[in-house]
């Protein structure tokens, strides 16, 4: 019997467009793993609102209308039965952009901040950008997967000094998945030491094996009151294009704070109007399409798991409680990164995000992202048996 296709066996070539993830590439006969965005179509309901708005010819400043306040609040209560509300809501260009703002909000140049290591590289360039000292404490790996030390955390937190702790969730590149208890000690040590903690939950829409997320701001009074969770649906709903981020901030005090930044930056005016369309749409009329992305990502996670044991035992799969980019393990192989860059490129033919750039305990590893067709997932691993073998 023929497998029934999925939508997201549609093969989009995008190497001749200005894609960024595949355009960095001069040899166009690579397959790009690397850039975290997908390789699939936004859903139709966000296609439609976006030609509707299009289509109107009007594309001056505009409010968000009530509407979009409904999608979000209501996205979250029914997900995560988490009651935010509209006066928690603030907003900025992206997520990065949004960081940038709470280093100013809630730090002072000199300052240090707390981040997990192996770290995502933007990260530290937002950080150090703004005249902020960076600080990191390793997740600890067994070989097999991360684990989080709340001990060592708070001993960083007291000998640093650090005034805020940027958390990602799930972790990004390893894919660690914080559990409750974990989120409640952080919470608990942060309340205790001052420290301000700014959550990164953009790849939390995407979660597998049937495991729970829970949304920083979500889990006591103590993470209520000392935080800003950042999120934004661009990464499930492919709209990395339109740049675009929330901010969620329950403590009124807090939330002045940002806004305060925020009006100075001339970031209050008006927003997008094509970014609030999409992002109403994905959280209003996306829930459906979104559960079968992720049931289509969770089966490219178990082939490409079970295909890298069988046929490529040298490399170990870290998997992932969330997101899409798997963190794979070369080390074994003992090659150098610079080696093992070229080696990858050169003989496999496949781009992916090189180890090294998400610092020292990054190096003999890889990212890879898994978010495209499973015929494209196929030819890839192949591509990186044969490469590696050879």
């Amino acid at each position: 019997m023929e497998e029934k296709k999925s939508i997201f066996d549609k093969i989009i070539n995008r190497a001749d467009s200005a894609s960024i993830k595949w355009g960095r590439y001069q040899q166009h006969d690579i397959i790009s793993f690397g850039t975290a965005d997908m390789d699939f179509e936004s859903p139709a309901c966000i296609r439609e609102a976006l030609i509707k708005k299009a289509e109107s010819g009007l594309y001056a400043y505009e409010y968000k209308p009530e509407g979009y306040y409904q999608a979000v609040t209501g996205w979250f209560s029914e997900r995560y039965n988490w009651k935010i509300r509209q006066e928690w809501l603030t907003n900025c260009p992206g997520m990065w952009a949004l960081l940038s703002l709470c280093l100013q909000a809630y730090t002072m140049p000199g300052d240090k901040v707390l981040i997990h290591a192996p770290h995502f590289h933007p990260a530290i360039s937002v950080i150090e950008g703004a005249g902020r000292k960076v600080v990191t404490q390793r997740l600890d790996f067994d070989g097999a997967g991360y684990r989080f030390d709340p001990e060592a955390f708070e001993t960083i937190l007291t000998a640093e000094n650090v005034s805020l702790f940027f958390l990602v969730n799930p972790h990004n590149p390893t894919g660690y998945l914080f559990t409750r208890n974990e989120l409640m000690r952080i919470a608990d040590i942060c309340d205790r030491q001052g420290v301000m903690v700014v959550s990164d939950e953009i790849n939390s829409y995407l979660i597998y094996d049937d495991a729970d997320f829970v949304p920083y701001g979500s889990i006591s009074d103590k993470s209520r009151g000392n935080s800003v969770t950042l999120t934004s649906p661009s990464k499930a709903f492919n709209l990395q294009g339109l740049t675009y981020a929330i901010g969620i901030i329950p403590n009124k005090e807090q939330w002045e704070k940002l806004e305060q930044v925020r009006i100075g930056m001339d970031f209050d005016f008006a927003t997008n109007i094509f970014s609030i369309e999409a992002t109403a749409a994905a959280y209003r009329d996306g829930k459906e399409w979104l559960l079968r992305l992720n049931r289509y990502l969770q089966a490219n996670l178990d082939y490409m798991e079970s295909y890298i044991k069988v046929n490529l035992p040298q490399i170990k799969l870290i998997r992932p409680g969330g997101g899409y980019i798997a963190w794979l393990d070369f080390r074994e192989l003992g090659l150098t990164p610079d080696t093992l860059r070229q080696t990858i490129l050169d003989k496999a033919r496949v781009g992916l995000t090189w180890g090294e750039t998400f610092g020292q305990e990054g190096h003999g590893f890889e990212r890879l992202n898994f978010a495209c067709p499973r015929a494209t997932l196929k030819e890839g691993l192949e591509r990186l048996r044969l490469g590696l073998s050879s």
